[in-house]
């Protein structure tokens, strides 16, 4: 029998736990068991060098392989790669990235909703008699005559409670009924009980989820955290890959979504004093993959054409089937899908666009898995695009999670130097993706980097440009200047990075336009979707060429759409039919395999 070990963990944070793994255990599997988010993006595979921690204690000596993804500075204060060590003796490992998303302060959701407007689950107040002596009726008959519009799908113990409220010489009961579509009331109970629902997007890099009070209409509470999947995989195909080449894979994927969602559960919970009992509904989006995940099904069907999984359609099933933290009757409602890699999250953010048969518009929803429709007088086409991880900080050198420490924002000075904007209010540790694309900008406009983006001017007054083991280094800021002591830089196979990414966006717009028959002049609008989306700056994203040329003006910032068209459901049963009729009307585009893409795709590789 194995030896435990036991391993103190001190966050990005400075928070320490104690976590127990068996001796010869490499340190990457022992850290993602615990739930731990180190910032690795290839499932262990020893390929992206992003898991990157601090080991005091006994492992296994460095190899070379591992110093290929190591700095020299950086092997010289004892950071190692969590996927190249074993565990053979008590230690104490550092984990330096903040894997943490922005709070739910720092997400803009608008919420009006006229009062007028019935819910998905419905609370709806019923009296019903007393027992009378004289001729007395079971509290299940007196129900069902109270409602006898409605079936009742009422639990043993929901009767059994409602019976220890029926007592002789009492005139009524006042009581709450939940009323789930198509008339069905699942619960019961006093008129004080309370009564919430969860609207979650699941997204490929994180999950954002809301707590709504279903009697006051109103939301009570919100998060956005990482969806620790991205442990096994930056993008989808590395995780349907896992899901497919291990024989446990689909099913440990399936419960790490499902442990992250209720991470997030019960955070929102704590945080205003209710139960998971009180939950008794969920409505659901995501890209379908993650969709497959969360109800457990395999996804086999997206690992090759024709692309088409275990459903599509809008689904209802159990909550406390799938595991998450809510009352016995609670269920999910997942909004329909699109069709392809275009998922649910497509379907909600369109419920938050304004209707209108006036106007043609873009909907730009970027991120892992991208996803554009165009709308044009009320015709509609939808299509994917494999940006992969480099708009969210993955694959790039110094990338991170929009978090504290962050570079967020990077824009040329009066004097034609760059400044920068960092998060948190403290010294830099790295560069999210909307900083990446300002400076691909920046880099643009001063000449530093070609149409091709090739580095060509090394701007000597303000940069240092040093030969790295992938092309040239732009050296931004040094390791006296960083909350973590290791310089910030960007090089030549992140712009690369950064050029795939923008041109499989622009490639999937382009590809529409002409589907549509139209022209990019005819563009009224284009809404950037999505948590990165929002912060992305238009005219960045003009610069690069990402997005066609329109006036910036044009450009509208639709927050995070997909979470606030889950919220709408919840709140709004008209919302869960209009979300049927969106699906029927989007007319889905698979552009990869269209005559012409790859020329396309190659053609808008330059800036």
């Amino acid at each position: 029998m194995k030896e435990q070990v036991k391993i103190r963990v001190v966050t990005a944070e400075e928070k320490e736990q104690v976590i127990w793994t068996f001796s010869g255990k490499r340190l990457w599997d022992s850290l993602a068991d615990s739930g731990l988010d180190i910032g690795g993006i290839c499932a262990g595979n020893g390929v992206c060098g992003k898991c990157k921690v601090r080991v005091e204690g006994a492992v296994n000596a460095i190899t070379d392989r591992e110093r290929e993804h190591l700095l020299p500075e950086e092997i010289r204060e004892g950071l190692r790669l969590a996927c190249y060590c074993n565990v053979h003796a008590p230690l104490k490992v550092y984990i330096d990235y903040a894997g943490k998303d922005l709070n739910s302060k720092d997400i803009n959701l608008d919420f009006n909703h006229s009062s007028e407007e019935i819910p998905l689950i419905e609370c709806k107040q019923i009296y019903i008699p007393g027992i009378d002596q004289e001729n007395p009726v079971s509290i299940h008959h007196r129900l069902r005559k109270a409602l006898s519009t409605h079936s009742l799908e009422l639990s043993i113990d929901n009767l059994s409670f409602l019976s220890s409220l029926d007592r002789v010489g009492r005139p009524a009961l006042e009581l709450n009924a939940l009323v789930f579509p198509d008339n069905r009331i699942k619960y019961i109970g006093p008129k004080q009980s309370k009564a919430f629902g969860i609207a979650l997007d699941i997204g490929t890099t994180a999950v954002f989820a809301a707590l709504l009070d279903l009697q006051k209409k109103e939301v009570a509470a919100m998060v956005s955290r990482s969806n620790l999947q991205k442990t096994y995989g930056a993008d989808i195909i590395s995780r349907l890959s896992y899901s497919q080449e291990n024989d446990d894979g689909m099913k440990t994927l399936h419960q790490v979504l499902i442990n992250s969602i209720n991470t997030c559960i019960e955070e929102m919970i704590e945080e205003i004093g209710i139960k998971g009992q009180d939950i008794y509904v969920f409505s659901v989006a995501g890209n379908p993959v993650m969709l497959h995940f969360f109800l457990g099904l395999s996804p086999a069907g997206f690992a090759a054409a024709p692309y088409v999984g275990v459903f599509n359609d809008e689904l209802s099933c159990p909550a406390r089937q799938l595991g998450l933290n809510s009352a016995r009757e609670a269920e999910c409602f997942i909004l329909p899908q699109i069709g392809g890699f275009v998922g649910a999250d497509t379907t909600a953010a369109l419920l938050t666009i304004p209707a209108s048969e006036e106007h043609t518009y873009l909907l730009v929803d970027i991120g892992t898995n991208g996803e554009v429709v165009l709308s044009k007088k009320g015709q509609m086409w939808g299509a994917s695009a494999a940006a992969g991880p480099a708009f969210e900080g993955g694959g790039i050198s110094c990338g991170m999670r929009a978090g504290k420490g962050a570079i967020d924002r990077v824009y040329l000075g009066e004097d034609g130097r760059l400044e920068f904007n960092v998060l948190g209010s403290s010294l830099p540790r790295g560069l999210c993706g909307s900083a990446v694309i300002d400076l691909t900008a920046c880099f643009l406009e001063k000449g530093i980097i070609d149409s091709n983006g090739i580095v060509s001017n090394h701007d000597s007054n303000q940069f240092v440009v040093e030969r790295g083991r992938r092309g040239d280094e732009i050296i931004l800021l040094s390791g006296e200047e960083t909350g973590n002591g290791l310089q910030i830089y960007i090089d030549q196979e992140d712009i690369r990075q950064i050029q795939l990414a923008k041109a499989a966006i622009r490639s999937a717009i382009d590809i529409l336009l002409d589907e549509a028959g139209i022209s990019y002049q005819e563009i009224d609008y284009i809404y950037l979707a999505g948590s990165f989306g929002n912060y992305v700056n238009p005219s960045s994203a003009l610069r690069i060429g990402m997005l066609p040329p329109v006036p910036t003006t044009a450009i509208k910032n639709a927050g995070n759409a997909a979470g606030q068209g889950v919220v709408q459901v919840l709140l709004s049963y008209l919302d869960w039919e209009r979300a049927k009729l969106i699906r029927d009307k989007v007319k889905h585009v698979e552009i990869a395999e269209r005559t012409g893409f790859q020329e396309l795709f190659l053609s808008r590789l330059n800036f």
